[in-house]
């Protein structure tokens, strides 16, 4: 079962706004909530799939371009998204 999955069995949603996600958490208690927190990534690649190519592009353009963390999401977001 997916993580997605999970989380709507127990009355939550996951929505992603760019390369963000909110978490309606439902009947999900602290335990649970925990448990997502730790597969984070996983959650991310379910929901959007080039979400590990942005990473990458984030990555190379903050540390390679020297871009603040904030102005890399937003040029790695345009470059996967073709936005």
């Amino acid at each position: 079962m997916s993580i997605v999955d999970r989380i709507k069995s127990h009355g939550g949603d996951v929505t992603r706004d760019r390369w963000t996600i909110s978490l309606r958490k439902g009947r999900l208690d602290a335990t649970a909530l925990a448990w997502i927190a730790k597969r984070r990534a996983q959650l991310m690649r379910e929901i959007w799939p080039q979400y590990d190519s942005f990473e990458e592009r984030a990555a190379i353009m903050e540390f390679d371009g020297g871009l603040t963390r904030a102005e890399a999401e937003q040029a790695a977001y345009r470059e996967v998204c073709g936005c």
